[in-house]
């Protein structure tokens, strides 16, 4: 598995912790202080939300929040 898809799974596992749904807006350090004492760098975070971003799946709010666009997938 690489790197990247394993932030990506730990983003999404936080995320459910979070019950984040469709609407819903969440405070950036909710999910990066939880993930970078996991083990994960800052950059390979943001490297997660670049690309959901660009798919449409967040959306990166000003003053560290992001905003759910799409459910959860299934994992």
């Amino acid at each position: 598995m690489s790197r990247f898809t394993e932030t990506e799974t730990a983003l999404f596992e936080r995320l459910r912790a979070l019950k984040a749904l469709p609407d819903m807006s969440i405070n950036d350090l909710g999910v990066g202080v939880p993930l970078t004492a996991a083990g994960f760098t800052q950059d390979e975070i943001m490297e997660v939300l670049y690309a959901l971003e660009q798919d449409k799946f967040v959306a990166l709010l000003p003053g560290n929040r992001l905003l759910m666009l799409k459910e959860l997938p299934d994992g």
